[in-house]
């Protein structure tokens, strides 16, 4: 930490990256999309939602792209292939605006359009999972997960049309084995995470040098992508205080990433209230495109 003429202290950009990287959980977007690179613990977090031991990844992409070329795209945080040809699409959403049931529809219907080639039969559709794990209880029920069926309203049975729509929500932390997977998402330390496949993936990316200079590399790349949208902003609107103007779009990127106001506020070193101020001037940026 360094001292200003004024005698404040301020933090270094390689202390805020140092302290944004030891504030980041499994629940923040640029975190999590690190740690499922790893198949293992995708594989872990869809057997404990899903209640399936046997379950088995074959493949997966983190931030895929699919494209509409009639409609709205969509980037989708982790797609998933299982041995039995399974597809499933997790999303770590920190708002109800990013976890709507609308964009679970359209996330569904985007994994089908994507999943059946020219001319194939209807039929070769492939089960699929668009899994929702939320900071909040979105749908607003108290429970700690819920599965969404198409079901004859007429005969209360299902459609059997082979999608699924599951909202876990993740501050029902008790001692189940869902409880706890939920716990280690909000961990920020390894050791106090319960899965050691979880925990393992942690450790490497905080506490390893390999880890945290990736780690540090990607949080510096946000940063000085806000960096360079706050100069741009300060000159337009004639203002010598850039830095001012940096620190506000700091705090946006780092909202933009999932991460909570109040963990913004301590790792900036600003009054919660500022960095309120600052959120409140722009809209978050929608998830995906």
């Amino acid at each position: 930490m360094k001292q200003r003429e004024d005698g404040k202290a301020f933090l270094t950009e390689e202390e805020l990256r140092q302290r944004a990287l030891e504030g980041l959980t499994i629940m923040d977007d640029l975190f999590m999309r690190n740690v499922l690179e790893d198949e293992r613990c995708t594989e872990f977090i869809l057997r404990v939602i899903l209640e399936k031991k046997e379950l088995k990844l074959v493949e997966q992409k983190i931030q895929k792209d699919y494209k509409n070329m009639q409609g709205r795209s969509a980037i989708m945080d982790c797609v998933a292939r299982d041995s039995r040809g399974r597809l499933y699409d997790i999303e770590i959403q920190g708002d109800r605006e990013g976890a709507s049931p609308k964009r679970a529809r359209y996330y569904s219907g985007l994994l089908d359009m994507h999943s059946l080639k020219a001319g194939e039969d209807f039929q070769k559709l492939r089960e699929s999972y668009v899994i929702f794990i939320t900071r909040s209880d979105v749908l607003g029920h108290g429970l700690p997960i819920y599965h969404i069926e198409r079901i004859i309203r007429e005969r209360g049975a299902e459609f059997g049309d082979g999608t699924h729509i599951i909202y876990v929500n993740s501050k029902i932390q008790d001692d189940t084995e869902l409880g706890k997977l939920m716990h280690d998402l909000h961990c920020k330390k390894a050791s106090e995470m319960h899965s050691e496949v979880l925990a393992r993936r942690v450790c490497e990316l905080k506490e390893t040098e390999k880890g945290v200079r990736r780690m540090c590399r990607e949080l510096e790349e946000l940063m000085v992508t806000a960096e360079e949208r706050g100069m741009q902003r300060g000159r337009r609107e004639g203002r010598q205080e850039g830095v001012a103007e940096t620190k506000r779009e700091m705090a946006r990127s780092l909202r933009d990433e999932g991460m909570p106001t109040e963990r913004i506020a301590r790792i900036m070193k600003e009054k919660l209230e500022r960095i309120r101020e600052w959120l409140e001037e722009a809209p978050a940026a929608p998830a995906g495109n």
